[in-house]
């Protein structure tokens, strides 16, 4: 199609690192995720054309003026036009006002070690664009913004700056460091929707030294710019969140069984300090999802009550059952994990954990046809003896269907020993 083609964002510079400091080019899956690509020229039609012959899927984006390419096996590159933008409302998304060259389209973005450009095209294949000298801030581990407007602009680059000085163990220079207490003083995030604050702590939950991230967050007072009530962290240990990684690595079926992704998990740990009085405001100003966040208040408001009927060993599996069916599955869920931030309470989390992988939902021993034709009448007592037969199911005590026959019998005899309501 004789349009220009580039290697942009996190791939860009990932390579560009590697060439720094001179990590093995074989190391690079292990840090480059997201590839990127840059056009002069009409991405979206690249895109289909690539689709067309190769295969996949696309999702436009006609605002601007992208597209995602996803492939059979769920991969997925991004294809963007080099573009100018302006920002006329601070703190929201940017307005497209035209398309640009690689150098214009450099300039838009946060950081210089994100400014760069490797061509893929096929007449200069390689060469590298770097107009805010990014290679050079790489080489000396330093995050660097490209304009004094930079966070006034999009604030949530903010927040980018501690998640990448973090992660990339890089200095923020001395000029970014002033704008960026500036921004936060200024109350910058506060022009940010939830959404997109949402979008931000989903990325640094998803990162391999999330607390570290958090943490450097809370001594920079950006935590309790996105919320005065999130002033702190449940802990200051390490040791903590590795506690924390290791129960959810151990529980990775039941989290994505209950469709309830680790960094939520992860979020709601580090909420835990949070006056219960004020989390709902929190959670809606962290742009959570309602349902999520009611699971989330829910879990804090029953700990106690939970844990003083669950911590305890040695239940058998129907109490563990008959106690853990009173409250949401999610609920529980969060109070599993968050109890790992309070001693002694290994048994709270096996009981939970174990109604929650084994015992629910119940399932029928009997079904309810069979139970009629012994007697039964129709109506709620079904319901019921499904019920008791379960209970005794799950404590060993029904080991085949003529053991279950056997106790059906006795509790329909039961049953219509007295009165049926």
């Amino acid at each position: 199609m004789e349009v220009k083609a580039y290697l942009v964002g996190g791939g860009a510079r990932e390579v560009m690192r590697a060439f720094v400091n001179q990590i093995s080019t074989d190391k690079l899956q292990h840090f480059v995720f997201d590839i990127d690509i840059a056009v002069e020229g009409d991405a979206i039609a690249l895109a289909e054309a690539l689709a067309d012959e190769y295969g996949g899927a696309l999702i436009r984006n006609d605002r601007f003026r992208t597209a995602k390419w996803i492939k059979e096996t769920g991969y997925s590159i991004d294809i963007a036009m080099c573009r100018r933008e302006e920002y006329p409302i601070p703190g929201k998304l940017p307005e497209v006002i035209g398309e640009a060259e690689i150098y214009e389209d450099l300039l838009r973005r946060d950081y210089s070690f994100n400014a760069i450009a490797i061509s893929i095209s096929k007449d200069d294949f390689g060469v590298l664009y770097d107009p805010t000298g990014g290679v050079g801030d790489i080489f000396n581990k330093t995050l660097r913004v490209l304009k004094p407007l930079s966070f006034f602009e999009d604030p949530t680059r903010m927040i980018r700056a501690i998640r990448y000085s973090v992660r990339l163990n890089y200095k923020i220079d001395e000029e970014t460091s002033l704008l960026l207490l500036q921004g936060i003083e200024e109350s910058y995030i506060d022009q940010v929707s939830p959404e997109r604050v949402r979008y931000e702590l989903e990325c640094i939950l998803n990162e391999d030294f999330w607390f570290g991230i958090l943490w450097a967050m809370h001594t920079s007072n950006l935590l309790s710019a996105l919320h005065p009530e999130w002033n702190q962290l449940p802990t200051v240990s390490g040791s903590d969140t590795e506690v924390l990684e290791l129960g959810i690595r151990n529980q990775e079926e039941l989290l994505e069984q209950d469709m309830v992704p680790p960094w939520l998990v992860r979020l709601s740990w580090s909420l835990v300090s949070v006056r219960i009085e004020a989390l709902w405001d929190v959670l809606k100003r962290l742009g959570v999802h309602k349902r999520l966040a009611e699971s989330m208040l829910e879990a804090r408001e029953k700990f106690d009550e939970v844990a003083a009927r669950m911590n305890h060993a040695g239940f058998s599996p129907s109490r563990i059952y008959r106690v853990c069916q009173e409250y949401a599955r999610k609920t529980l869920l969060f109070i599993a994990f968050n109890s790992y931030l309070e001693k002694n309470t290994e048994p709270l989390r096996s009981n939970l954990m174990k109604h929650l992988r084994e015992l629910s939902p119940s399932r029928t021993v009997l079904p309810g046809e069979r139970l009629i034709s012994m007697g039964l009448p129709a109506g709620p007592l079904v319901g019921k003896v499904q019920e008791e037969l379960w209970w005794r199911k799950i404590d060993g005590e029904l080991p085949d269907d003529n053991a279950a026959e056997k106790a059906a019998r006795e509790l329909i005899e039961r049953y219509l020993s007295r009165p049926i309501v």
